[in-house]
């Protein structure tokens, strides 16, 4: 994977010239890589028929449309991962967005939230590492794994502020979590983002992550929760603790 869209796919999107970021080389499902993306800007895709779909049930191509759609809303938030905490419920939530929102049902750190889960391979040798980066292990226990939720749709709104939904994917792993917490999570089948469009400016100045909040007191209505993406205030951290 490299820092580009490949143009033969999205004619629209800018040169990759204009690209800058990280080159990471491999195989598989690049889910776990995407779902904390870096700070950085747009990372994209190469050796694509190396690597799984990158939303389950839908084949490359429509994945990417799918991805163009939200980078089209606000090129410059593509992929960034933001992550808040609901300490009544002992929820860490993660946002990446344009792609993928994961609700762990346990308070987890910053810096375990900004490492990727190893989803994916080695390029030249198929194997779990070493990698140019921190990654850790997917979770055996299901209790500790997230609940993930998939890009749906997205939408600028006015002009300047964006709106996307993540739909819930259910996993058939054969283990199921039975705790009264997970239960509560694995209710809400939508949840919905809402932001302020970054400026075409933002990867010139000094970059940081954003923070977000769960509206409402973080109520489920209809199975559906609403969060919002916002500048963090002065006295809030996002750095690992």
């Amino acid at each position: 994977m490299s820092p580009h869209f490949k143009n033969e796919y999205y004619p629209s999107l800018p040169r990759i010239q204009n690209l800058i970021g990280v080159l990471f080389d491999i195989r598989g499902s690049v889910y776990g890589l995407l779902a904390a993306h870096p700070l950085a800007p747009l990372v994209s895709l190469h050796h694509l028929d190396n690597l799984e779909p990158l939303f389950p049930n839908h084949n490359q191509t429509d994945s990417l449309k799918s991805i163009n759609r939200a980078y089209q809303a606000d090129p410059p938030r593509i992929f960034q991962q933001t992550f808040c905490h609901d300490y009544k419920r002992k929820w860490s939530i993660s946002i990446a967005w344009g792609y993928t929102v994961q609700i762990y049902t346990s308070l987890l750190p910053a810096k375990d939230l900004q490492t990727p889960v190893q989803t994916f391979k080695t390029w030249r040798s198929w194997s779990d590492g070493p990698f140019t980066f921190n990654t850790r292990p997917a979770e055996p226990d299901p209790c500790k794994q997230p609940i993930v939720f998939m890009l749906e749709q997205a939408k600028g709104v006015g002009s300047n502020e964006s709106l996307t939904s993540y739909t819930r994917i259910v996993h058939q792993t054969g283990k199921t979590c039975n705790t009264a917490s997970y239960a509560l999570a694995n209710s809400v089948q939508r949840i919905l983002v809402s932001s302020l469009k970054m400026g075409p400016d933002y990867w010139r100045k000094a970059p940081r992550r954003y923070c977000c909040e769960l509206m409402n007191e973080g109520r489920i209505k209809k199975s559906s929760m609403q969060i919002r993406i916002r500048k963090c205030r002065n006295w809030e951290t996002v750095t690992s603790r």
